[in-house]
Protein backbone atom coordinates (compact mmCIF):
# COMPACT_ATOMS: atom_id res chain seq x y z
CA UNK A 1 0.00 0.00 0.00
CA UNK A 2 1.59 3.54 -0.96
CA UNK A 3 3.44 4.63 2.30
CA UNK A 4 1.60 7.66 3.31
CA UNK A 5 -2.13 6.12 2.60
CA UNK A 6 -4.42 5.39 5.86
CA UNK A 7 -7.24 3.24 5.16
CA UNK A 8 -10.19 2.79 7.51
CA UNK A 9 -11.90 -0.57 6.57
CA UNK A 10 -15.89 -0.34 7.92
CA UNK A 11 -18.07 -3.72 8.21
CA UNK A 12 -21.40 -3.32 8.76
CA UNK A 13 -23.12 -6.28 10.64
CA UNK A 14 -26.29 -7.39 11.35
CA UNK A 15 -26.95 -11.52 10.98
CA UNK A 16 -24.54 -13.76 10.58
CA UNK A 17 -21.71 -14.09 13.24
CA UNK A 18 -19.54 -17.28 11.77
CA UNK A 19 -19.75 -15.16 8.49
CA UNK A 20 -18.08 -12.22 10.13
CA UNK A 21 -15.21 -14.01 12.17
CA UNK A 22 -14.15 -15.53 8.48
CA UNK A 23 -14.62 -11.73 7.21
CA UNK A 24 -12.66 -10.21 10.05
CA UNK A 25 -10.06 -13.12 9.90
CA UNK A 26 -9.05 -12.44 6.26
CA UNK A 27 -8.05 -8.78 7.41
CA UNK A 28 -5.94 -9.86 9.95
CA UNK A 29 -2.78 -9.63 7.51
CA UNK A 30 -3.35 -6.01 6.64
CA UNK A 31 -4.52 -4.55 9.91
CA UNK A 32 -1.92 -2.14 11.34
CA UNK A 33 -1.02 1.12 12.00
CA UNK A 34 -2.20 2.30 8.89
CA UNK A 35 -5.18 0.09 8.12
CA UNK A 36 -7.76 0.18 11.49
CA UNK A 37 -10.70 -2.18 10.85
CA UNK A 38 -14.24 -0.88 12.67
CA UNK A 39 -17.34 -3.47 13.35
CA UNK A 40 -20.88 -1.87 13.54
CA UNK A 41 -22.83 -3.79 15.47
CA UNK A 42 -25.86 -2.46 13.85
CA UNK A 43 -28.65 -3.89 16.37
CA UNK A 44 -27.54 -7.29 16.02
CA UNK A 45 -29.21 -10.20 18.66
CA UNK A 46 -25.42 -11.69 18.64
CA UNK A 47 -23.00 -10.83 20.93
CA UNK A 48 -20.46 -9.43 18.79
CA UNK A 49 -17.71 -7.98 20.77
CA UNK A 50 -17.39 -11.32 22.10
CA UNK A 51 -17.55 -13.02 18.85
CA UNK A 52 -14.96 -11.15 18.06
CA UNK A 53 -12.68 -10.93 21.31
CA UNK A 54 -9.77 -12.98 19.85
CA UNK A 55 -9.51 -10.01 16.85
CA UNK A 56 -8.04 -7.23 19.13
CA UNK A 57 -6.59 -5.35 15.93
CA UNK A 58 -10.72 -4.87 15.26
CA UNK A 59 -12.80 -1.82 16.89
CA UNK A 60 -16.41 -2.88 17.91
CA UNK A 61 -19.45 -0.22 17.65
CA UNK A 62 -22.98 -0.84 18.40
CA UNK A 63 -25.99 1.11 17.43
CA UNK A 64 -29.24 0.10 18.52
CA UNK A 65 -31.60 -0.49 17.19
CA UNK A 66 -30.96 -1.84 13.97
CA UNK A 67 -30.06 1.30 11.36
CA UNK A 68 -29.97 -0.26 7.93
CA UNK A 69 -27.49 -0.35 5.43
CA UNK A 70 -27.15 3.34 5.12
CA UNK A 71 -27.70 4.54 8.78
CA UNK A 72 -25.15 1.53 9.93
CA UNK A 73 -22.79 3.19 7.64
CA UNK A 74 -22.91 6.55 8.34
CA UNK A 75 -22.99 5.44 12.21
CA UNK A 76 -19.38 3.72 11.39
CA UNK A 77 -18.06 6.17 9.29
CA UNK A 78 -17.95 8.64 12.40
CA UNK A 79 -15.73 6.35 13.77
CA UNK A 80 -13.21 6.21 10.80
CA UNK A 81 -9.80 8.22 10.66
CA UNK A 82 -8.47 6.94 7.65
CA UNK A 83 -7.83 8.53 4.56
CA UNK A 84 -9.91 6.16 2.88
CA UNK A 85 -12.49 3.90 3.99
CA UNK A 86 -13.05 0.71 2.69
CA UNK A 87 -17.17 -0.20 2.68
CA UNK A 88 -17.39 -3.95 3.35
CA UNK A 89 -20.25 -6.16 3.98
CA UNK A 90 -20.01 -8.76 6.60
CA UNK A 91 -19.78 -11.75 3.96
CA UNK A 92 -16.36 -10.73 2.31
CA UNK A 93 -13.49 -12.54 2.10
CA UNK A 94 -10.80 -10.38 1.28
CA UNK A 95 -6.90 -11.43 0.46
CA UNK A 96 -3.15 -9.07 1.27
CA UNK A 97 -3.25 -7.95 -2.50
CA UNK A 98 -6.73 -6.46 -2.75
CA UNK A 99 -5.94 -3.13 -1.40
CA UNK A 100 -2.71 -1.72 -2.85
CA UNK A 101 -4.47 -1.31 -6.36
CA UNK A 102 -7.63 0.56 -4.74
CA UNK A 103 -5.20 2.99 -2.27
CA UNK A 104 -2.72 3.71 -5.26
CA UNK A 105 -5.46 4.23 -8.31
CA UNK A 106 -7.04 6.95 -5.78
CA UNK A 107 -3.48 8.36 -4.98
CA UNK A 108 -3.25 9.07 -8.61
CA UNK A 109 -6.32 9.88 -9.66
CA UNK A 110 -7.00 13.06 -7.51
CA UNK A 111 -10.59 13.29 -9.72
CA UNK A 112 -11.40 9.88 -8.52
CA UNK A 113 -13.81 10.01 -5.44
CA UNK A 114 -14.64 6.41 -5.33
CA UNK A 115 -13.06 3.18 -6.54
CA UNK A 116 -14.68 -0.54 -6.67
CA UNK A 117 -12.67 -3.67 -6.81
CA UNK A 118 -13.30 -6.50 -8.27
CA UNK A 119 -15.56 -9.43 -6.50
CA UNK A 120 -16.15 -13.18 -7.37
CA UNK A 121 -19.12 -15.23 -6.39
CA UNK A 122 -17.91 -18.51 -5.03
CA UNK A 123 -21.92 -19.54 -4.77
CA UNK A 124 -22.39 -19.13 -8.39
CA UNK A 125 -19.43 -21.10 -10.15
CA UNK A 126 -16.77 -18.27 -9.47
CA UNK A 127 -18.82 -15.84 -11.53
CA UNK A 128 -18.14 -12.47 -10.94
CA UNK A 129 -20.09 -10.02 -9.01
CA UNK A 130 -21.09 -6.30 -10.50
CA UNK A 131 -18.15 -4.68 -11.91
CA UNK A 132 -19.65 -1.36 -11.53
CA UNK A 133 -23.16 -0.09 -12.93
CA UNK A 134 -24.00 2.87 -15.77
CA UNK A 135 -26.93 4.48 -16.39
CA UNK A 136 -28.83 3.89 -18.85
CA UNK A 137 -31.37 6.27 -21.47
CA UNK A 138 -34.20 3.94 -19.51
CA UNK A 139 -33.19 5.11 -16.05
CA UNK A 140 -32.52 1.60 -14.85
CA UNK A 141 -28.42 0.39 -14.12
CA UNK A 142 -27.05 -1.91 -16.50
CA UNK A 143 -25.09 -4.40 -14.15
CA UNK A 144 -22.02 -4.57 -16.11
CA UNK A 145 -19.99 -8.33 -16.07
CA UNK A 146 -22.67 -9.48 -13.58
CA UNK A 147 -22.80 -12.89 -12.94
CA UNK A 148 -20.00 -13.70 -15.84
CA UNK A 149 -16.93 -15.44 -15.85
CA UNK A 150 -13.87 -13.39 -15.43
CA UNK A 151 -11.55 -12.20 -18.84
CA UNK A 152 -9.81 -9.75 -20.24
CA UNK A 153 -13.11 -7.31 -20.84
CA UNK A 154 -12.84 -6.72 -16.68
CA UNK A 155 -9.29 -6.68 -16.09
CA UNK A 156 -8.54 -3.16 -16.67
CA UNK A 157 -9.95 -0.36 -14.81
CA UNK A 158 -12.76 2.34 -16.38
CA UNK A 159 -15.20 4.52 -15.31
CA UNK A 160 -18.90 3.73 -13.98
CA UNK A 161 -21.86 5.50 -12.68
CA UNK A 162 -21.93 3.37 -9.11
CA UNK A 163 -20.16 0.98 -7.50
CA UNK A 164 -21.15 -1.51 -5.64
CA UNK A 165 -21.60 -1.07 -2.10
CA UNK A 166 -20.73 -4.40 -0.59
CA UNK A 167 -17.02 -3.49 -1.42
CA UNK A 168 -16.14 0.06 -2.30
CA UNK A 169 -13.27 2.55 -1.48
CA UNK A 170 -14.07 6.64 -1.06
CA UNK A 171 -12.02 9.67 0.13
CA UNK A 172 -13.39 10.36 3.58
CA UNK A 173 -12.67 13.95 2.64
CA UNK A 174 -15.60 13.80 0.01
CA UNK A 175 -18.36 13.72 2.22
CA UNK A 176 -18.52 17.57 3.37
CA UNK A 177 -18.69 17.74 -0.38
CA UNK A 178 -21.48 16.07 -1.44
CA UNK A 179 -24.08 17.04 1.11
CA UNK A 180 -22.81 16.17 4.22
CA UNK A 181 -23.54 12.57 4.33
CA UNK A 182 -22.71 9.80 2.93
CA UNK A 183 -26.19 7.75 2.56
CA UNK A 184 -29.39 8.81 2.23
CA UNK A 185 -30.87 7.36 6.11
CA UNK A 186 -34.41 7.73 4.83
CA UNK A 187 -33.48 4.50 1.77
CA UNK A 188 -32.38 2.08 5.02
CA UNK A 189 -30.75 -0.29 2.76
CA UNK A 190 -30.88 -1.00 -1.64
CA UNK A 191 -29.68 1.80 -4.56
CA UNK A 192 -28.31 3.96 -1.60
CA UNK A 193 -24.46 3.49 -3.23
CA UNK A 194 -25.82 4.48 -6.48
CA UNK A 195 -27.71 7.36 -5.19
CA UNK A 196 -24.18 8.17 -3.18
CA UNK A 197 -22.07 7.78 -6.71
CA UNK A 198 -24.34 10.01 -8.19
CA UNK A 199 -23.92 12.48 -5.67
CA UNK A 200 -20.02 12.03 -6.29
CA UNK A 201 -20.51 12.59 -9.76
CA UNK A 202 -22.55 15.76 -9.48
CA UNK A 203 -19.77 17.23 -7.09
CA UNK A 204 -17.22 16.91 -10.21
CA UNK A 205 -15.39 13.71 -8.89
CA UNK A 206 -15.56 10.58 -10.68
CA UNK A 207 -16.19 6.81 -9.63
CA UNK A 208 -14.38 4.13 -11.39
CA UNK A 209 -13.93 0.11 -11.31
CA UNK A 210 -10.22 -0.95 -10.36
CA UNK A 211 -9.22 -4.73 -11.55
CA UNK A 212 -8.01 -5.50 -8.33
CA UNK A 213 -7.07 -9.33 -7.96
CA UNK A 214 -10.56 -10.85 -7.05
CA UNK A 215 -12.04 -10.86 -3.69
CA UNK A 216 -14.78 -13.27 -2.72
CA UNK A 217 -18.25 -12.60 -2.14
CA UNK A 218 -20.35 -15.09 -0.81
CA UNK A 219 -23.36 -13.12 -0.97
CA UNK A 220 -26.52 -12.75 0.19
CA UNK A 221 -25.85 -14.27 3.45
CA UNK A 222 -27.61 -11.53 5.87
CA UNK A 223 -31.04 -11.55 3.68
CA UNK A 224 -31.03 -15.40 3.52
CA UNK A 225 -30.54 -15.34 7.11
CA UNK A 226 -33.45 -13.27 6.91
CA UNK A 227 -35.93 -13.57 4.16
CA UNK A 228 -38.61 -10.63 3.73
CA UNK A 229 -41.30 -11.04 0.85
CA UNK A 230 -41.18 -8.10 -1.44
CA UNK A 231 -39.14 -6.15 0.78
CA UNK A 232 -35.81 -6.13 -1.60
CA UNK A 233 -38.08 -5.04 -4.49
CA UNK A 234 -40.13 -2.47 -2.56
CA UNK A 235 -37.23 -0.66 -1.34
CA UNK A 236 -35.01 -0.91 -4.34
CA UNK A 237 -37.67 0.92 -6.78
CA UNK A 238 -38.87 3.45 -4.14
CA UNK A 239 -35.28 4.60 -3.38
CA UNK A 240 -34.21 4.68 -7.44
CA UNK A 241 -36.93 6.91 -8.26
CA UNK A 242 -35.99 9.29 -4.97
CA UNK A 243 -32.71 8.97 -6.09
CA UNK A 244 -33.60 10.03 -9.98
CA UNK A 245 -36.30 12.80 -8.66
CA UNK A 246 -33.81 14.35 -6.92
CA UNK A 247 -30.53 14.53 -8.22
CA UNK A 248 -30.90 14.62 -12.30
CA UNK A 249 -31.21 18.16 -13.84
CA UNK A 250 -34.86 19.03 -15.24
CA UNK A 251 -33.66 18.94 -19.02
CA UNK A 252 -32.40 15.24 -18.05
CA UNK A 253 -35.32 14.58 -16.86
CA UNK A 254 -37.28 15.41 -19.77
CA UNK A 255 -34.56 13.09 -21.62
CA UNK A 256 -34.54 9.88 -19.06
CA UNK A 257 -37.93 10.08 -17.24
CA UNK A 258 -40.10 9.40 -19.72
CA UNK A 259 -38.77 6.05 -20.71
CA UNK A 260 -38.56 5.32 -16.76
CA UNK A 261 -41.55 5.88 -15.86
CA UNK A 262 -43.27 4.29 -19.13
CA UNK A 263 -40.78 0.88 -18.00
CA UNK A 264 -42.62 1.23 -14.35
CA UNK A 265 -46.32 1.54 -15.30
CA UNK A 266 -45.40 -1.32 -17.61
CA UNK A 267 -44.17 -3.02 -15.34
CA UNK A 268 -46.83 -2.56 -12.76
CA UNK A 269 -49.38 -3.19 -15.61
CA UNK A 270 -48.36 -6.64 -16.56
CA UNK A 271 -48.22 -7.58 -12.94
CA UNK A 272 -51.62 -6.90 -12.11
CA UNK A 273 -52.52 -8.84 -15.03
CA UNK A 274 -50.82 -12.01 -14.38
CA UNK A 275 -52.06 -11.49 -10.45
CA UNK A 276 -48.28 -11.07 -9.07
CA UNK A 277 -49.90 -8.94 -5.84
CA UNK A 278 -46.00 -8.40 -4.18
CA UNK A 279 -44.69 -6.87 -7.86
CA UNK A 280 -47.39 -4.80 -8.56
CA UNK A 281 -47.18 -3.14 -4.58
CA UNK A 282 -43.74 -2.93 -4.77
CA UNK A 283 -44.04 -0.73 -7.97
CA UNK A 284 -47.40 1.31 -6.76
CA UNK A 285 -45.56 1.42 -3.45
CA UNK A 286 -42.47 3.94 -5.07
CA UNK A 287 -44.95 5.84 -7.10
CA UNK A 288 -47.14 6.96 -3.62
CA UNK A 289 -43.40 6.58 -1.83
CA UNK A 290 -42.30 9.66 -3.89
CA UNK A 291 -45.38 11.76 -3.77
CA UNK A 292 -45.42 11.83 0.36
CA UNK A 293 -42.06 12.60 0.36
CA UNK A 294 -42.41 15.62 -2.71
CA UNK A 295 -40.98 17.97 0.05
CA UNK A 296 -37.96 15.91 0.55
CA UNK A 297 -37.02 15.98 -3.13
CA UNK A 298 -37.21 19.37 -3.58
CA UNK A 299 -35.23 19.79 -0.37
CA UNK A 300 -32.80 17.34 -2.14
CA UNK A 301 -32.96 18.88 -5.27
CA UNK A 302 -31.79 22.66 -3.38
CA UNK A 303 -28.92 20.68 -1.61
CA UNK A 304 -28.10 19.36 -4.82
CA UNK A 305 -27.89 22.63 -6.85
CA UNK A 306 -25.46 23.74 -3.85
CA UNK A 307 -22.83 21.62 -4.36
CA UNK A 308 -23.33 20.22 -8.31
CA UNK A 309 -20.00 21.31 -10.42
CA UNK A 310 -20.59 18.79 -13.51
CA UNK A 311 -23.00 18.87 -15.62
CA UNK A 312 -25.15 16.08 -16.68
CA UNK A 313 -24.31 15.68 -19.90
CA UNK A 314 -20.41 15.71 -18.67
CA UNK A 315 -21.22 12.91 -15.98
CA UNK A 316 -23.09 11.14 -18.81
CA UNK A 317 -20.36 11.16 -21.30
CA UNK A 318 -18.91 8.79 -19.12
CA UNK A 319 -21.10 6.90 -17.24
CA UNK A 320 -24.19 6.25 -19.09
CA UNK A 321 -24.07 3.21 -21.32
CA UNK A 322 -27.07 1.60 -22.96
CA UNK A 323 -27.03 -2.49 -23.22
CA UNK A 324 -28.95 -4.10 -26.11
CA UNK A 325 -32.81 -4.57 -25.66
CA UNK A 326 -31.76 -7.99 -24.74
CA UNK A 327 -30.10 -7.52 -21.51
CA UNK A 328 -33.53 -6.33 -20.04
CA UNK A 329 -35.45 -8.98 -20.92
CA UNK A 330 -32.69 -11.41 -19.63
CA UNK A 331 -32.87 -9.93 -16.58
CA UNK A 332 -36.53 -9.96 -15.95
CA UNK A 333 -36.55 -13.64 -17.19
CA UNK A 334 -33.54 -14.44 -14.67
CA UNK A 335 -30.71 -15.39 -17.11
CA UNK A 336 -28.41 -12.52 -16.93
CA UNK A 337 -25.89 -14.66 -17.05
CA UNK A 338 -26.85 -15.05 -20.67
CA UNK A 339 -26.64 -12.10 -21.62
CA UNK A 340 -22.93 -10.99 -23.62
CA UNK A 341 -21.08 -7.64 -22.30
CA UNK A 342 -19.89 -5.74 -24.91
CA UNK A 343 -15.98 -4.56 -23.89
CA UNK A 344 -15.53 -0.88 -22.37
CA UNK A 345 -12.96 1.32 -24.09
Amino acid sequence: MPANSTVSILILHYQGAAMLRDCVASLRPVAGPRVEIIVVDNGSPENVREDLSDFTFAKVVRTDPNLGFAGGNNFGLKHCTGDYVLLLNNDMILNADFLAPLTRFLDENPKAGVAQGKMILPRHNNTLDVCGSFITWLGFPYHYGYFKPDGPKYQHNFPVFSGKGACIMLRRDLIPKIGGFLFDEDFFCYYEESDFCHRVWLAGYEVHFVSTPGVDHLMGVTNDANPQRGFTLRRYLRNMMFSLLSNLSWPWMFRILPCYFAMMFGSMAMSAITFKKVQFLAHWGAFTHCFKNFGKIRARRRLVKSFRRASDREIFSKALRNPRLEYFIKTFTGKISDYVDEEIP
